[in-house]
C-alpha cells in the first residue's frame, strides 16, 4: 500500500484522560476513498480516535499526518475541518426547519444562494425526505432527524466523512434505509471512516476493518481479509456480542 493511499495517518498516538489511558496506537491509517471500518467493544477507543482523526479533539500526544503532511495540532485548520463532515450517533438539529439545518454547512462554507438550493434539493430527493423540508427540525422522529443529519453532513460533498454509529438509535426500519442506501449515497472519491457494531453494514459496506481493544488496535486489514473467527463468531453473529 503506498503513502498516496493513506489520506489520514497516526503515529504515536497516545490518548488520556487523567490517569486512564484510552489510546495507544503505534501507527493507524484512513485508506483513501475507501470504507474504513472500525469495530471494539464499548470503550475500546473507537470515538476518540474519531474525535481526534476529524481534529474535533486535539488533546493528545502523537502525529497525525494528512496526505503526508504532518499537521501542526495546536492551529485550528478550519479548511481543512471544512473538507469532512460527521454523522453522529444522537444527531443535534439546529432550530429552524430541515431546509435550514441541512443548507447551514453550505452557508459556513461560503457556498450562493442557488446552489446551495441545487444541492439542498438533491440530497432530500436521494435520502427520500423532500416532505420534510419546511418542517420545525424539532418536531421530526428519531429516524427522520437521523436522515437529517446524513443529508446534512453530505450535501457539501465532504473528501472525508466520519460516521459515529449512526444507527444505533433508529428503529429497524430506518436501520434497514441507510444500510440499503448508505453506499449510493456516498461518491467514489469520498472517504469514509465508519465506527459501527452492526454486521450488516460491515458485510455490506467494508473495504476495510480495523478491530480496536483497550485503546489498541489488534487487527486492521482488508475487509475480505478479516477473519471473524478469531473474535470467537462468524460474520453472521452480532459484533457486540462476540467483542
Amino acid at each position: 500500500m503506498n503513502r498516496g493511499n493513506k489520506i489520514l495517518k497516526v503515529k504515536n498516538l497516545n490518548k488520556k484522560i487523567g490517569d486512564k489511558k484510552i489510546l495507544d496506537i503505534n501507527e493507524y491509517s484512513v485508506i483513501k476513498d475507501k470504507f474504513n471500518f472500525i469495530i471494539g467493544a464499548n470503550g475500546s477507543g473507537k470515538t476518540t480516535l474519531l474525535n481526534i482523526l476529524s481534529f474535533i479533539d486535539r488533546d493528545f500526544k502523537g502525529e497525525i499526518y494528512y496526505k503526508g503532511k504532518l499537521l501542526d495540532k495546536s492551529e485550528e485548520h478550519l479548511e481543512l475541518r471544512r473538507k469532512f463532515s460527521v454523522i453522529w450517533q444522537d444527531p443535534y438539529l439546529y432550530r429552524g426547519n430541515v431546509y435550514d439545518n441541512i443548507e447551514l454547512p453550505l452557508k459556513l462554507r461560503g457556498f450562493g444562494k442557488d446552489e446551495r438550493r441545487k444541492r439542498v434539493k438533491n440530497i432530500v430527493k436521494k435520502i427520500e425526505i423532500e416532505e420534510l423540508l419546511e418542517q420545525s427540525a424539532f418536531t421530526l422522529s428519531g429516524g427522520e432527524k437521523q436522515k437529517v443529519s446524513i443529508a446534512r453532513a453530505l450535501v457539501t460533498e465532504p473528501e472525508i466523512l466520519f460516521v459515529d454509529e449512526a444507527t444505533t438509535n433508529l428503529d429497524e426500519e430506518s436501520v434497514r434505509f441507510f444500510n440499503s442506501h448508505f453506499a449510493d449515497l456516498v461518491t467514489d472519491d469520498m472517504t469514509v471512516f465508519m465506527v459501527s457494531h452492526d454486521r450488516r453494514q460491515i458485510k455490506k459496506l467494508a473495504d476495510r476493518i480495523t478491530y480496536l481493544k483497550k485503546g489498541q488496535v489488534l487487527v486492521s486489514k482488508p475487509a475480505e481479509e478479516f477473519n471473524f473467527q478469531l473474535l470467537g463468531g462468524g460474520i453472521g453473529a452480532p459484533v457486540e456480542e462476540i467483542i
